[in-house]
């Protein structure tokens, strides 16, 4: 009788999806680690869970100040007549990583309703649910390089 393969070692592989994505080794020196290490101790992280949130946050900073209303801008900047509904301009703004939530969910329409109110100076509503951009000004919205 065959003897039966023996099981892996190691965690199980994880259904399709539920892994984190990329793996980025980064080399540090100690000083460096003890600061990020205790950073994370601090914020209640782990050392990768903070480095991740840190680098997110950075990086949206650096692209287009990480705010809901600078991505509206850049969708609308490009849409015919500077218009576009809530329901589209969330979509987009999910689809091309423009901005997310501190929870990592994309901006409702309810959010993005909010947020043209609270900025009436650059936008307003044609219709209910049909935003447009507005002033004479809109180069700020543009990303910056990297």
């Amino acid at each position: 009788m065959p003897k039966p393969k023996p099981r892996p070692v190691g965690r199980p592989v994880l259904a399709k999806g539920e892994a984190k994505g990329k793996i980025v080794p980064v080399r540090l020196d100690p000083d460096d680690y003890k600061i990020i290490s205790a950073a994370a101790k601090v914020e209640g992280q782990t050392i990768s869970a903070w480095i991740r949130h840190t680098l997110r946050t950075v990086a949206e900073e650096e692209m287009f100040d990480g705010t809901l209303h600078k991505a509206m801008e850049i969708i609308l900047l490009e849409r015919d007549q500077h218009m576009a509904t809530t329901l589209e301009l969330s979509i987009e703004i999910e689809r091309r990583g423009l901005y997310a939530r501190k929870d990592g969910g994309a901006a409702r329409v309810k959010q993005i309703n909010a947020r043209a109110r609270k900025y009436p100076e650059l936008f307003e509503f044609s219709v209910p649910g049909l935003i447009r951009l507005i002033g004479e000004d809109r180069q700020s919205a543009s990303p910056k390089p990297l």
